[in-house]
């Protein structure tokens, strides 16, 4: 009999001992476990931000460029058809392109693009491209680029040629 007491003993013993080391396990986290689990969402975050950041800047490209080109286009359409007997221009900013009649600042259309890109022209364009009425030429031929301004890696070139043909390169 003794001996089953003593065996009930150890068992209680030994089963208190058990839940007081299962209690003191979970009682929570521990600050190591909730600075591992910090840090793992921490990188998971910056890959998530820095890929949207990359996509922002080619999404921008790509729409200035198709813009830019619709720009010019209308100004030269608008030179051939000869309306109001009138040339049409555009000036390039290094932000925003800016269609006018006859001479800058008539009847300014202002086309404002992405503040992801930067514009820049070379240098047989200069700022202004004026398309002539009827024929849509123009003296001032040469490349504009476009660049992703985060990633100068990442540029789409437009080409204006002497015949006023407008090419995306």
């Amino acid at each position: 009999m003794k001996i089953l007491k003593n065996i009930n003993n150890f068992s209680f013993l030994f089963e208190m001992k058990m839940f007081k080391t299962y209690k003191k396990l979970s009682k929570g986290f521990s600050l190591v476990e909730l600075l591992i689990v910090i840090i793992i969402l921490g990188l998971i975050a910056s890959i998530v931000v820095s890929s949207f950041g990359q996509t922002g800047g080619s999404e921008a490209l790509n729409t200035s460029t198709i813009s830019a080109i619709s720009v010019l286009n209308a100004a030269k359409s608008m030179a051939v058809s000869s309306k109001d007997a009138s040339k049409y221009g555009v000036r390039i900013f290094n932000n925003k392109f800016v269609v006018f009649k006859n001479s800058y600042g008539t009847e300014n259309q202002e086309t404002v693009f992405s503040n992801l890109i930067v514009i820049s022209t070379s240098t047989g364009i200069g700022t202004d491209i004026i398309f002539n009425n009827v024929s849509g030429s123009t003296t001032s031929s040469g490349t504009i680029e476009i660049t992703v301004v985060n990633d100068s890696s990442k540029s789409n070139s437009i080409t204006v040629y002497p015949t006023g043909i407008i090419e995306k390169n």
